[in-house]
């Protein structure tokens, strides 16, 4: 019963994670934001909120979480696997190996900003870390996620805001006006190869954040370590402690990357602000976001308010997946073409795709006992050991 109920909370805590990075991609499908800042193009009042507001509480934050949870889930899948009597290093490998090809066929033929590809890569370093002690973990974390940030900002101090410099600023404006026209009113072809060419970018900009996902997959296999999800009620002094403190620290650097987002992007400040959002606020907030959400499952209301979110994440993968058909078809010109609409259409097809997304895995998941992908997740890991797709 215990295990059930901390399935639950994790599947909650992820079906919000799913929201979340659906309310950040959402601008991303829509406007190409890998090469033109969007409060240089929109500068109405109503659509600069949206982007603010965008950053200000998605930005950095739900994939942290989903970074969390793929930590956590590590811990959680060794230790199944050893109980089972199986090879836990190899099993993982070839989840990995399996996540990887899912990744590169959704990066390549469906959007370039895939995470998947990523987490498969990293996940492979996760193994050395998989004998380590929670305390070690902890430690390699923190280092991850300070270390960039006085060497960053060190180095800024040190050469002064000409490092910051980017001589092809005049070549990017155009490679960003460019994507524009072609995601909008291109072929599928023309697509594709401006997608091909994004995914180049997206993979140098995801290097600059791996640190920052790394020391999250560390701070998950802490929490699998630790069993704090098998012990809700145990833990609950050290999870209103992370909801706090990831409060106070998460919010004021969220808020000033926020406010600065629009600053000179070769000045100091605008560095600054970014990489203290991005390595320290970012994950601040998302800690602070999962601990809310585990405080908020413990209240009858708020179980009953978060079920929808259990559907959708116990089908993550899913539904991630879904998230980019479903916006490649609204945006892209082989769909409604929709791109390079306001923000504000941004965050309506977010209320809309994902309210369809909660009604269609709670209707899945009373029917079959996971996702598709998911079902081909485990086949492919596990072969004829996978379960049954049906209930």
């Amino acid at each position: 019963m215990q295990s059930d109920q901390r399935i639950r909370d994790l599947d909650a805590v992820r079906g919000v994670a799913l929201c979340g990075i659906l309310l950040v991609n959402a601008g991303l499908f829509a406007f190409p934001a890998l090469y033109l800042n969007p409060m240089d193009y929109w500068t109405d009042p109503v659509n600069r909120s949206v982007i603010f507001l965008t950053n200000f509480i998605g930005e950095g934050k739900f994939i942290a979480m989903f970074s969390f949870l793929f930590g956590l889930g590590f811990t959680i899948f060794l230790q199944g696997a050893v109980k089972k009597g199986l090879h836990p290093v190899r099993l993982f490998l070839r989840r990995l190996a399996v996540l990887l090809g899912i990744g590169i066929m959704h990066a390549y033929f469906i959007w370039f900003g895939d995470v998947l590809c990523l987490y498969s890569v990293l996940g492979v370093a996760l193994l050395f870390f998989r004998n380590c002690l929670p305390q070690t973990l902890l430690i390699w974390a923190f280092c991850l996620l300070t270390v960039p940030v006085v060497i960053f900002v060190g180095g800024g101090m040190l050469t002064g805001p000409g490092i910051f410099a980017d001589p092809s600023a005049a070549v990017t404006t155009a490679l960003g006006k460019g994507a524009l026209h072609i995601y909008r009113t291109g072929s599928w072809l023309d697509i594709w190869r401006q997608n091909s060419i994004d995914v180049v970018s997206t993979r140098i900009g995801y290097l600059l954040v791996s640190p920052v996902i790394f020391a999250m997959f560390l701070l998950g296999a802490y929490a699998g370590k630790k069993n704090i999800f098998r012990d809700i009620a145990g833990n609950m002094p050290l999870i209103r402690q992370v909801q706090l403190w990831g409060a106070v620290t998460g919010w004021p650097l969220a808020l000033l990357s926020a406010c600065c987002m629009n600053a000179a992007p070769d000045s100091l400040l605008y560095n600054y602000t970014q990489v203290m959002g991005s390595y320290l606020g970012g994950p601040a907030i998302a800690l602070f976001y999962m601990a809310t959400v585990v405080r908020f499952l413990r209240h009858p209301a708020g179980r009953r308010i978060l079920q929808p979110f259990e559907a959708a994440g116990r089908m993550a993968a899913t539904n991630y997946l879904m998230q980019s058909v479903g916006c490649v078809l609204v945006y892209y010109s082989f769909g409604l073409g929709w791109y390079g609409r306001s923000p504000l259409t941004g965050w309506l097809v977010w209320i809309c795709v994902f309210s369809l997304q909660l009604l269609l895995s709670s209707w899945w998941m009373r029917r079959f006992r996971s996702g598709p992908v998911e079902w081909l997740w485990r086949r492919l890991t596990y072969g004829r050991l996978a379960p049954e797709y049906a209930k």
